[in-house]
């Protein structure tokens, strides 16, 4: 009975697919302010080490050089010196540069300047997590894009280990990877049950994000008056 219900209330929202977009734009942000709250107090130093600026620099000249090699299909030789192991799995060199056995989709990308479309930091020294915004060329039939890139530090230089599309920005939401639908013409498309699925999860994604925000807000309160409280003592009895 509840399914039905929930399945009910779903149908009769029936959102219209232009106003889908900028729910979910204010879900994910909403998600994020809430995050934020509760990441906002300084780690430890140990959690997330510094990148240097020589490392943002290698790994910016790495992004640059995999994509225009790999992603652009433009020297896949070139390009499977610049993979990890992961990316290595399950297949081959040969097969790697014949054009077969590539791990990483193609995608046409328009951005000319590629050291600077990524954002991330490192999560373990050598170890850096990364997202990389591509948008695509004119007239390609591709949506904007954002991949989900590890990169790792080995024997001195950096390297990809993964590289894969984790966000479609489409006019009408934002798609994953397994939120895709076969169209005739070999593209994508969505069916209004998904679009209705975006809309349920925008409500969902905001209602938690509320749920987070506001006793973690109060714990960071808290928290400052705390310190505050305690560096106050110390300069007085210093």
């Amino acid at each position: 009975m509840a399914r039905e219900q929930l399945g009910a209330a779903v149908d009769a929202a029936d959102p219209d697919p232009r106003l889908v977009a900028p729910v979910l734009r204010a879900a994910v942000a909403a998600l994020v302010a809430g995050a934020a709250l509760i990441v906002a107090l300084p780690a430890p130093a140990r959690d997330r080490p510094p990148m240097s600026s020589a490392d943002r620099q290698a790994i910016g000249v790495l992004i640059e050089a995999f994509v225009k090699d790999v992603v652009l299909r433009q020297n896949l030789a070139a390009g499977w010196e610049l993979t990890g192991p992961d990316l290595r799995g399950g297949t081959t060199r040969a097969a790697w540069i014949k054009g077969t056995g590539v791990t990483v989709e193609r995608f046409p990308v328009a951005d000319k300047d590629l050291r600077h479309v990524w954002s991330g930091h490192l999560v373990a020294p050598g170890h850096g997590e990364l997202s990389v915004v591509m948008h695509p060329k004119p007239g390609s039939g591709y949506e904007e894009t954002a991949a989900t890139v590890d990169v790792r530090k080995l024997h001195g230089r950096w390297v990809v280990d993964l590289f894969y599309s984790a966000a479609v920005f489409h006019k009408v939401g934002i798609s994953g990877p397994n939120d895709f639908t076969a169209r005739a013409s070999g593209g994508t498309s969505y069916s209004r049950s998904r679009i209705r699925g975006l809309w349920l999860f925008a409500g969902i994604a905001v209602g938690v994000a509320a749920v987070l925000a506001v006793p973690s807000g109060l714990w960071l309160a808290h928290r400052r008056r705390e310190r505050r409280a305690l560096a106050e003592y110390h300069e007085a009895h210093s």
